[in-house]
């Protein structure tokens, strides 16, 4: 049975153009012509026609599609599952907006904004989640916020409205309920990330870079750059503990003046360490160079009270909690730092 150029359009619901242009095009050539010239399609032809328009639901260009059907039938067989494992991804992303939506719907619903610092919002399955983070790490902050952020909002709130009331007052970082404000803020965020100091770090910078996110969460540079410098003052007490009066004195003048610098450099040397850069490529170094300056400008540029600070950090966690530095990043920047002796040409 052959079906001519006309009942296959009207039958497929493709256009005769279409069909004349695939056999111009070599991609569906005619099994038979009538005496008259007509085009004769058989069932094999039906059949490579369904395959066609098969894979151009996936949206394959007409001359991808063409190399597969002519190639061995492994190749269909990679792009479906291909296409298989995107759409699975999609769906993933779908489906924890549409969790995160409902529960900022019923937020909104409740009160006349919402008054949490979620850090994490509606962009995380769109365009800003996928600038700071992977499909994996985005399940595993889903997966730590459910459940969490309802159980926490309360309490979110009140740090919230306390954060701005401070702010608008002039308050200093340097006080005692500014640094009771961080820590316990820092300390809520860490245990929604499960206490990774890469996710937070991500977060971080996410929030900073992103406009959108200090409007909906009511969070703007000013009150990050708050709660920043009131948990430097924080880790500057507790180094009291590994100084001296006068080293104390000396980072009293030093020490919080550097913090702003320090999140985006973190942010940039993990990742270099997240690409696979090594410790000793030109841009690692680069980097590796500013965070040893900084390094040393805290310390007031004394050396021996810098190595007598990093010494405290590397054995006492509480200076190393909400700071983004984990042992992973300071084994790599530590690496790092080391090649700054030895002789190279960047």
């Amino acid at each position: 049975m052959y079906l001519r150029i006309g009942e296959l359009a009207r039958r497929t619901g493709l256009t005769v153009r279409a069909l004349r242009h695939y056999d111009d095009i070599g991609l569906l050539v005619p099994s038979q012509r009538s005496d008259g010239g007509y085009r004769l399609y058989d069932r094999n032809d039906v059949a490579r026609l369904y395959r066609i328009q098969a894979l151009r639901r996936l949206d394959l260009s007409l001359a991808e599609i063409q190399g597969l059907l002519d190639r061995a039938a492994d190749g269909l067989s990679e792009v479906v599952a291909q296409q298989l494992s995107q759409l699975e991804r999609e769906i993933a992303q779908a489906t924890a907006l549409r969790a995160h939506l409902l529960t900022l719907q019923a937020q909104l619903q409740a009160r006349t904004e919402p008054a949490i610092d979620d850090w994490l919002v509606a962009l995380e399955c769109t365009v800003a989640g996928a600038k700071y983070f992977s499909d994996d790490e985005l399940g595993r902050l889903q997966t730590g916020r459910d459940g969490f952020a309802d159980a926490v909002a309360p309490e979110r709130a009140e740090l919230t409205a306390t954060l701005h009331a401070l702010v608008a007052a002039g308050a200093s970082p340097e006080s005692a309920q500014a640094q009771a404000l961080a820590q316990r803020w820092i300390a809520l965020l860490l245990e929604e990330v499960g206490g990774d100091e890469a996710l937070l770090m991500q977060l971080y910078a996410m929030h900073w870079n992103e406009p959108a996110l200090h409007s909906l969460t009511g969070v703007d540079r000013a009150g990050m750059q708050f709660i920043s410098h009131a948990m430097a003052y924080a880790r500057l007490q507790r180094y009291a503990a590994h100084c001296d009066a006068a080293e104390m004195a000396l980072l009293a003048q030093h020490y919080v003046a550097q913090t702003d610098a320090w999140p985006p450099l973190i942010a940039e040397v993990r990742q270099q360490m997240r690409q696979g850069a090594a410790p000793d490529s030109a841009p690692v170094r680069v980097m590796a160079a500013r965070w040893q300056a900084l390094s040393l400008a805290k310390a007031g540029g004394d050396a021996a009270l810098n190595a007598k600070l990093q010494e405290a950090f590397r054995n006492d966690p509480a200076l190393r909690a909400g700071s983004g530095i984990d042992a992973p990043l300071a084994a790599y920047i530590g690496r790092a730092i080391a090649q700054l002796a030895e002789p190279h040409s960047l």
